[in-house]
């Protein structure tokens, strides 16, 4: 009987300590899931921090990338003589201008004064030491390089008058050179000068040399040929007159380019022919 009661109690005592440890166990389990759970939060969050971090970054590179374009442009140079252009136009009104300043250096230093209004202006070019503000009035102590100036008249008849152009008829007979691009010019020569003329569309064109002095007007008439073979001067309504001459004077303006707009005249004088069909060909 009493080795009965002792297998019972046994019995009973292990039944027990097995319970605790499934318990134990099962605790165990539950706390490793927890922290396992726990971990893989932590590394998303981490993920997901790492991300935002890096789509800030990105987006911040852009938006400095963007402001420093825009900061760019707004820090664009643009020519002093498109800058010098945007005064006349205020001063004057819509009227046509050269757009470039026909300069092979300088043109940092161009400057630019005006007379008069919309119906009669003379614009002066000059190079100055420094830049200077538009119109200021020192720059009437620089030599222009370049004049361009307006000319309104009563009617047509009278500014044509302004042209001095010549017929082709007044040339009949006399010596013919090739100029190229199909154009054929008469020499003109006596008392030691030589006067080499041609036609394109209205304009009459002509170049001066002083025969005396070896000079040939061929060369610069060549050379202008060619370069209205791919340029276009402004459209004479009704006569345009292109005078150049060969041999270029120091601080003189003698290479003129003038034209007939109805019963306006606009003339423009140069240094040198190379800068009078450089700025002509610009104007609009």
């Amino acid at each position: 009987m009493k080795k009965q009661l002792f297998f019972v109690v046994a019995l009973l005592l292990l039944s027990g300590c097995g319970g605790q440890s499934k318990q134990a166990v099962s605790a165990t389990s539950k706390v490793n899931s927890s922290q396992t759970s726990a971990a893989k939060k932590s590394s998303v969050t981490n993920s997901v921090e790492k991300s935002s971090a890096v789509t800030s970054s990105a987006s911040a590179t852009t938006t400095s990338s963007s402001v420093s374009s825009q900061s760019s442009n707004q820090n664009q140079t643009y020519p002093r003589i498109i800058l010098m252009n945007q005064q006349l136009v205020k001063a004057l009104g819509q009227v046509v201008l050269p757009q470039v300043d026909g300069l092979d250096a300088g043109s940092q230093r161009l400057n630019v004064r005006y007379r008069g209004n919309a119906a009669n202006f003379t614009i002066d070019y000059s190079v100055g030491s420094t830049a200077k503000d538009f119109n200021d009035s020192s720059l009437n102590q620089e030599n222009p390089y370049a004049v361009y100036s307006k000319q309104t008249f009563e009617n047509s008849t009278q500014a044509a008058q302004q042209i001095n152009y010549r017929s082709a008829d007044e040339f009949s007979g006399l010596p013919q050179t090739n100029l190229g691009y199909g154009i054929t010019g008469t020499i003109d020569a006596g008392a030691g000068q030589r006067y080499l003329s041609w036609y394109e569309g209205n304009w009459y064109l002509t170049v001066h040399a002083a025969a005396v002095n070896q000079e040939d007007p061929t060369p610069l008439a060549k050379q202008t040929v060619a370069f209205l073979a791919s340029n276009s001067l402004p459209a004479p309504q009704k006569y345009g007159r292109i005078s150049f001459q060969t041999a270029i004077t120091n601080r003189q303006r003698d290479q003129e380019i003038i034209w007939q707009k109805n019963n306006v005249v606009y003339r423009l004088q140069t240094h040198t022919p190379q800068t009078a069909l450089k700025m002509a060909v610009s104007i609009k």
